[in-house]
């Protein structure tokens, strides 16, 4: 065996031993290993209108049985779309609703068998139906930018508006609604507001109430203005365009007058109840 050969080998062997001490010894890079090796995803199920599944660069078509299974991986769903997405242990459901975007941020599985969900929703409607865990680290996080909503067990839903608002509406269990360091527990009958900046806001009851008041609606040329208020834990969408509300649920927008004269609207509640309003403009 020749000194240049001896020479290469023990090169070679140094980095892999090198390699192997840097992952024993950094925490970070064990875990990772361990989601690569851990099979956890979210399955798309009936998807219905126009919905859209991405994975890093590419997006097409979300079909039934497709899966986002790596951070980055999102749904998108366009006016009048919705899906649904199983989670992977069968302890629940999330349902997708109209013009809404969610990307997946974390899917881990711990050394003694919790699973953490995390996931994004950066606009639009979600309503979860989920399982209390059975393993204390187990948790499932919706973070928006306002905030976020975290449950071990519940159904609630979530609204995300344009600016960032993030509205919260418990049905059962309860949800921990967590901004600006402070942290308020939604409980079952009661939702609240988080705006981006400031810490969630005290829970108040339920009003699962989808009303629309105009206060104006005038022509002006060949435009149309509307004022008026919703809930402000709901999210409006005036021709097809979801629009922002302030902290009171008002809004004053201006946009081109339709030649039929009929603007139309859709107020969601955070769980999910919907109702149309067709505005005739004088």
């Amino acid at each position: 065996m020749n000194q240049k050969f001896i020479k290469t080998w023990w090169a070679y062997t140094s980095i892999l031993l090198g390699v192997w001490l840097i992952d024993a010894l950094n925490p970070s890079t064990a875990q990772q290993k361990l989601q690569v090796r851990v099979n956890r995803w979210l399955e798309v199920r009936n998807p219905t209108g126009e919905v859209f599944y991405h994975r890093e660069q590419t997006s097409q078509v979300a079909r039934s049985g497709m899966r986002l299974q790596g951070v980055g991986d999102a749904i998108t769903t366009k006016n009048q779309s919705s899906t649904k997405l199983a989670l992977d242990n069968g302890i629940g459901f999330i349902q997708v609703g109209e013009n809404t975007t969610l990307n997946v941020q974390q899917l881990q599985t711990t050394k003694s068998g919790g699973r953490i969900t995390k996931l994004q929703v950066t606009s639009g409607q979600v309503r979860l139906q989920v399982r209390r865990f059975t393993t204390p680290e187990s948790r499932l996080e919706i973070q928006t930018p306002a905030g976020i909503s975290g449950v071990r067990g519940t159904e609630f839903g979530v609204n995300v508006q344009p600016n960032g608002n993030m509205a919260v509406a418990t049905l059962n269990g309860g949800v921990a609604t967590i901004a600006q360091g402070q942290s308020v527990l939604v409980k079952a009958g009661f939702q609240n507001l988080t705006i981006p900046g400031q810490p969630p806001s005290k829970p108040v009851p339920i009003r699962e109430n989808p009303y629309l008041n105009i206060i104006q609606l005038v022509a002006q040329g060949n435009q149309v203005r509307i004022v008026g208020s919703i809930d402000p834990v709901n999210i409006l969408a005036i021709a097809q365009k979801t629009q922002t509300t302030d902290l009171n649920g008002k809004f004053d927008i201006t946009l081109p007058l339709p030649a039929n004269r009929k603007v139309e609207a859709v107020v969601v509640t955070p769980l999910g109840k919907k109702q149309l309003y067709e505005l005739a403009v004088p």
